[in-house]
């Protein structure tokens, strides 16, 4: 068991797990975790917490964790941007946001107009795998990300409903995109109801980042009560299939 700390993630395969509220984050979760990430599903797919409670979960755990936050659904340019002031205040170490796009020259405007706000918190576009516009545009312009600052990306599932990733996403799709990423020096996670069975695809894909829920929670029901057996299972399934990262860009 690893002692709880912020590390550098120096390997694969880190583990982020999403806690939907203050009452299951606890130091006993947290020894099996890499990314505490704070995620409300009630509030949609990448639903936020509340700001008072982020800076509760920030204060007492931010000397000794990586933290991140979702921004929560939000489509609009401008409600992106003034979420971002907000949350880029508050000393997390990533913020995710959803790109909902299917225009090329929307998505543009918005990935330039954040650039031009030089946010000091390392910002991590998700990339919704059901849309098949973001889905080809990323596999073959992921430099554009990394021109526009981004070190990170992450894929997910936009509906739990539809199955997981690798239901949507086939194996070579996903060899692709990592290679790309390798090749533009920036990082990819994966995450979109995975859960243990999918552990030797993502050891053989060797991600920067994995990302769970659904797959801790009880009845693998990602509005349901967080398991600290699932998530202490899932732990260790997944350090034995990690690998040391070839690089470490933005960690």
């Amino acid at each position: 068991m690893k002692k709880l700390m912020k590390n550098k993630l120096e390997n694969n395969l880190n583990i982020l797990i999403s806690f939907r509220s203050i009452d299951e984050v606890s130091e006993e979760c947290l020894k099996y975790v890499d990314i505490l990430d704070l995620k409300d599903p009630d509030k949609g797919a990448i639903g936020s917490w509340e700001i008072n409670n982020l800076k509760k979960i920030i204060c007492k755990f931010g000397n000794k964790i990586k933290i991140s936050a979702t921004l929560g659904d939000e489509e609009k340019v401008y409600k992106i941007l003034s979420k971002l002031e907000l949350f880029d205040s508050l000393r997390l170490d990533y913020i995710k946001f959803g790109i909902f796009t299917s225009d090329i020259k929307q998505l543009k405007f918005l990935l330039n107009s954040i650039k031009k706000k030089n946010f000091k918190t390392e910002l991590v576009p998700v990339i919704f795998i059901e849309n098949e516009f973001l889905r080809n545009f990323v596999k073959e312009n992921i430099k554009e990300f990394k021109m526009f600052g981004y070190n990170f990306i992450l894929l997910d599932t936009y509906s739990k409903d539809l199955g997981n990733l690798f239901k949507i996403c086939s194996l070579d799709y996903l060899r692709i995109l990592l290679e790309q990423s390798s090749l533009n020096n920036m990082d990819v996670g994966l995450a979109g109801k995975l859960n243990i069975s999918n552990i030797s695809q993502l050891a053989e894909l060797q991600p920067k980042i994995v990302g769970f829920r659904s797959a801790v929670c009880e009845g693998e029901n990602r509005k349901k009560e967080l398991s600290v057996s699932k998530l202490k299972k899932l732990y260790y399934s997944i350090i034995s299939a990690r690998r040391p990262a070839i690089h470490a860009a933005g960690a």
